[in-house]
């Protein structure tokens, strides 16, 4: 480390704020630190890392920390630090890359480019030893024989490009809409893990919208297979160490199979999701864990992640101490003297040396047991235990919060704040939980009063007062999303129409007419060799099902035939990825379903706001919600008659039923089988 800051000292990034005193002399990603490199003809060195990840901190110690590394960095490049939260078109284009060159990618991701920005050799965490070789190795070829590198970077740019490809196949070409549905949940079934949730092997990663989508079919197709699946999952990991057993919240993924050893960090993207998915599942399962997950989900975000703006901020740090998982875990002895009569029983319940063992001495808590067996082989009646249960995780609490915790990495994006409003606003539906969607429509004037510009553009990136960084499609995306789940909980319609507008934005400035998608970045944005394009489902779905989701929903409530036109031609592009690799797609998946179907649910009348409040607890999933108690600026609802008492209009893509008076869940199942 040194005394003097290098350019990174003037961001806002925690995790480039992390590097401000590395001799390496890091400079932002921006048009200086390009410009720099074709004047003095130096490759670039884009390294690109979060706050949260551990072998990011790791090699920063070994490498970016050491004169002597540094000094190589900074004689023969242009060394530019990437926090991939802010800059999500960088990470895409570069990671994209170094997947081309190694076959694999990961954090930190470590890419050599030309002055131009071309990407030429890259890789992700080295040695220290790996690295120098690696940096003298490169400077030598770019010294004197600069056409290898030149002619691999053409390569790179070219095979980018080639993935860029899309071949439009309609469902009239090919299998049914439904047939191709369920061809992707056959598929996905030999994935599997048929023990212990979640597909084979590890590590495991929770992926909520896989599971929507087998929820979505298991429920429509009566799928037990697909429905047994999502529970089993569910039940594993709220029952596993991926899950904090004392304060709620999920840790990114587990490293083995049976969802016991996280890697530590918790971020907001992962949990958002999953109190959407456990809040579903619940209204499917009526599992009473699946509730508690939520609310105690819930409850950590409101703790741990939300800021006094009244949004949230984006991860905490696996480490402390600078040692992974050091603020989670426990040893026997700890354990035991902090519950001390009690010990045997709740060492017990946790695994505490058995099924929570990790390693030096050290226990991750789980919950291996079902309470009500594990109260009767105990001989101890269920409140006897909750009680002693309850007691016994407060003093662990306690004890837990006198340790040093793990770094806040405090920026608030847009796009992962969109899918907490999002949770809040699903969470809300099921249990009627007023203060959640207060919550969710608190965040959302948050965004819309700090993230939006005059012009109506919004900003990805917030902190200490300022927002920066346009927005890229899954902030417009996630967002448009969002205001439509908030109209959907209450009939609110300003969020319906504030949603159509950013649609008209992100269609002007992001849709590319050639291939039928939308680029990741705006069309005036051009500093990068390839406009990145995102298609595939990963943890959080890409921005081009989201975007097609959007549009499918909005084109619904607008009867605007030209945004369902966009939509079916997105997913014609994706048609041939679909089938073959089905766990990549399921958000398109589920935006076909909806555009396939279009069902629709429009209350009307005296009290409609009221209904559809009690509606959308008993409602199945994949079917849109309208109200109006008088007029309407929603087309779909303002062409439905208006009646002295309440009626419900049941509605899909063939029309509408006469509508009805009253509503339950027969009836429902009966809609939903058109």
């Amino acid at each position: 480390m040194t005394t003097i800051p290098n350019l990174l000292i003037n961001e806002t990034s925690p995790y480039l704020l992390q590097h401000a005193y590395n001799p390496v002399q890091w400079r932002p990603w921006n048009d200086e630190s390009l410009l720099l490199a074709k004047s003095t003809n130096r490759l670039l060195l884009v390294s690109i890392g979060y706050s949260a990840c551990h072998w990011c901190h790791v090699m920063e110690h070994e490498s970016f920390e050491d004169t002597a590394v540094a000094e190589i960095m900074n004689t023969y490049f242009v060394c530019i630090k990437v926090d991939r939260e802010e800059r999500p078109d960088v990470d895409h284009f570069f990671m994209e890359a170094v997947q081309l060159i190694g076959g694999r990618g990961g954090w930190p991701l470590n890419c050599f480019a030309l002055p131009d920005g071309r990407p030429a050799w890259g890789g992700t965490y080295f040695r220290k030893d790996q690295w120098k070789n690696i940096l003298l190795q490169l400077a030598e070829i770019w010294e004197k024989q600069p056409e290898q590198l030149i002619e691999q970077a053409e390569q790179i740019t070219q095979g980018i490009l080639n993935t860029q490809l899309t071949e439009k196949i309609s469902d009239s070409e090919g299998e049914s809409n439904g047939e191709l549905l369920k061809a992707m949940a056959e598929k996905s079934k030999l994935r599997f893990d048929r023990k212990l949730g979640g597909n084979t092997g590890a590590p495991k990663f929770p992926m909520p919208d896989n599971l929507r989508f087998y929820l979505l079919l298991g429920d429509r197709l009566n799928d037990d297979e697909l429905l047994r699946h999502v529970h089993l999952s569910l039940n594993k990991m709220a029952k596993g160490g991926i899950y904090d057993q004392l304060e709620g919240g999920f840790s990114r993924y587990s490293v083995d199979n049976k969802w016991h050893i996280p890697h530590f960090e918790k971020m907001l993207y992962d949990n958002s999701q999953l109190i959407s998915i456990y809040a579903e599942a619940f209204s499917v399962f009526g599992d009473a864990l699946f509730e508690t997950v939520v609310r105690e989900t819930i409850y950590f975000s409101e703790m741990r992640l939300k800021a006094p703006e009244n949004a949230y901020y984006s991860a905490l740090d696996a480490d402390s101490e600078g040692v992974e998982g050091k603020y989670y875990v426990w040893t026997k002895s700890e354990f035991d003297s902090i519950t001390g009569k009690d010990a045997e029983i709740l060492g017990e319940w946790f695994g505490i040396g058995n099924e929570a063992f990790w390693e030096h001495n050290l226990n991750v808590l789980v919950t291996p047991h079902t309470i009500e067996n594990f109260c009767q082989k105990q001989q101890i009646s269920i409140e006897d235990f909750e009680e002693k249960l309850e007691r016994a995780k407060k003093l662990l609490l306690s004890v837990r919060s006198l340790r040093i915790p793990p770094a806040l990495d405090d920026k608030i994006l847009l796009s992962w704040n969109a899918l907490q409003i999002q949770a809040l606003a699903t969470a809300y539906g099921v249990f009627g939980v007023e203060e959640w969607l207060h919550q969710a429509k608190t965040t959302a004037a948050f965004i819309l009063n700090e993230m939006q510009t005059q012009d109506g553009f919004l900003l990805r990136s917030w902190k200490n007062g300022k927002a920066k960084i346009p927005a890229f499609l899954d902030d417009y995306s996630l967002f448009i999303n969002a205001l439509i789940a908030l109209y959907q909980s209450d009939g609110d319609e300003k969020f319906l129409l504030l949603a159509h507008d950013l649609a008209e934005i992100v269609i002007q400035n992001f849709f590319n007419k050639e291939s039928f998608l939308f680029d990741f970045t705006s069309q005036s944005n051009n500093d990068l060799a390839v406009k990145p394009r995102e298609t595939y489902d990963n943890v959080i779905p890409s921005s081009n099902a989201v975007m097609c989701m959007a549009l499918v929903k909005l084109g619904i409530f607008f009867e605007e035939i030209r945004y369902l036109d966009i939509s079916n031609a997105m997913i014609d592009t994706q048609r041939p990825l679909m089938s073959k690799y089905p766990s990549g797609f399921t958000h398109w998946a589920q935006a076909l379903h909806l555009l396939e179907n279009q069902q629709l649910i429009v209350v009307r009348g005296p009290g409609a706001k009221n209904a559809l409040s009690t509606l959308r607890r008993i409602l199945p999933l994949g079917i849109l919600t309208a109200a109006a108690e008088n007029d309407s600026s929603i087309p779909v609802v303002n062409d439905k008659p208006t009646a002295a008492k309440l009626q419900y209009w049941m509605c899909d893509r063939r029309g509408c039923r006469p509508p009805v008076s009253e509503i339950d869940q027969v009836y429902l199942k009966d809609f939903t089988a058109l």
